[in-house]
């Protein structure tokens, strides 16, 4: 089978998407995956079929100060923040999805994508399934549900969830209309609604960060983390080796691709707040602090979580879902300052199964609080539990469990014809 997955989003959301993107094409399927130019070369990488969307979305994304538009807001105006970033990218995402369309015999859309596979399919009919990193449905459940704001069960996660839609369906109406230029109807708000809440979905993340319940009235399947884990035999920079090798396990602390001002002042802070608890810190390279701190702070440019994490005596990140699920599988205690989107969700998430500090949102950090969250994961019974957790994760077989179940929902139609 020709399977296209029109994925979008940063490095992080390309990761799960390459991973299982390469166990499909094991089975004997053809797999093609929209990406922008600036993460192109990580698909071709893979081994997969690229089917190019020529523009620099991470380029737009800071820019256009979309992150800034994001930092204290609302999750559904967040979430409306990223529409200047599709109005930037629509005419050529329509032309990508009119040209690939053809030539795939079903379709695998993602989070930002699954409303112009909609518009798509409502004119041209293909298979398709929703396989989702982030619980972007609406729930009642304040653990099964990135809009929730409240924990337990509660109408309100609901209400929440439903509003939080409506910016979702306005960011992607340049598209839409785009897609219109092309002469592919848009439809009507209540078919967009109806297709994004019974289209077949899972979600490919583990169920020990999110529950698996009824979402949106359907039971959505919990698949665990597509990992894509570095080539055996893969080290660490020899300068880092020597840093570890010099003392007790540091702790990391690095906030992905970030771009607000914000991050600077966080990342300093986390720093300090680790020196002032007795740490030494592995801090991620890119911000201006790299001539600040002694030989007790380590800068890289990156490393591979998988060979990394493992060796810390903590995680501070930003919450995003890859991060926070690499995180997790490691078994390492975890402080989280998140700042957007689905990253307060799973720094709840992490703090509520017990392996990681109360998050510390951006904007509100300071050494005093940071030092203390250090201090708090530090005590027997969180790494206890982050072990535990841990391995529970590592057990799951990320990768494989969304390849079944792409293929039981993508193969059903056919067998039925």
């Amino acid at each position: 089978m020709r399977i296209a997955i029109l994925a979008g989003g940063s490095r992080g959301d390309y990761q799960p998407v390459t991973a299982v993107g390469q166990e499909l094409q094991a089975r004997g399927h053809e797999v093609g995956v929209t990406a922008s130019s600036d993460y192109a070369p990580t698909i071709r990488d893979a081994g997969l079929g690229v089917e190019e969307i020529r523009v620099d979305a991470m380029r737009i994304y800071r820019e256009g100060t979309v992150a800034e538009r994001m930092a204290g807001a609302s999750i559904g105006r967040q979430v409306g923040a990223l529409r200047h970033q599709a109005e930037a990218m629509a005419p050529e995402l329509a032309r990508a999805l009119v040209e690939l369309w053809p030539r795939y015999d079903a379709v695998v859309s993602t989070a930002l994508t699954f409303p112009w596979a909609g518009q798509l399919a409502a004119r041209d009919p293909r298979p398709q399934v929703l396989m989702l990193f982030v619980p972007a449905l609406p729930s009642v459940w304040g653990d099964a549900s990135m809009f929730a704001t409240r924990a337990g069960r509660s109408p309100l996660n609901l209400l929440d969830g439903l509003r939080g839609l409506g910016p979702g369906m306005a960011m992607g109406s340049p598209v839409a209309d785009a897609l219109a230029g092309h002469g592919i109807p848009r439809g009507t708000g209540v078919r967009a609604a109806r297709h994004t809440l019974t289209v077949p979905a899972f979600i490919a993340h583990s169920p020990q960060l999110i529950a698996p319940r009824r979402v949106s009235g359907r039971r959505i399947v919990l698949t665990g983390y597509p990992f894509r884990d570095s080539p055996p035999g893969t080290t660490l920079d020899a300068g880092l080796e020597r840093f570890l090798a010099a003392g007790a396990p540091p702790v990391y602390a690095g906030f992905g691709s970030q771009s607000l001002r914000q991050t600077q002042e966080a990342l300093r802070h986390t720093i300090e707040g680790a020196l002032a608890a007795g740490h030494r810190v592995v801090a991620l390279r890119g911000t201006g602090l790299e001539e600040r701190y002694d030989e007790r702070v380590a800068f890289v440019d990156g490393a591979p979580h998988d060979v990394l994490f493992p060796r810390m005596a903590a995680i501070a990140h930003h919450g995003g879902a890859g991060t926070t699920a690499e995180a997790t599988r490691s078994g390492v205690p975890q402080v989280v300052v998140p700042f957007a989107l689905d990253q307060p969700f799973f720094a709840r998430r992490a703090h509520e199964i017990g392996v990681a500090a109360a998050p510390v949102p951006v904007g509100r950090t300071s050494v005093d609080t940071l030092r203390g969250a250090f201090r708090a994961v530090g005590d027997s019974g969180t790494r206890r539990q982050a072990a535990l957790i841990g391995a529970r994760v590592r057990a799951e077989r990320g990768p494989q469990a969304a390849a079944d179940r792409i293929e039981a929902t993508l193969l059903r139609p056919r067998r039925a014809q």
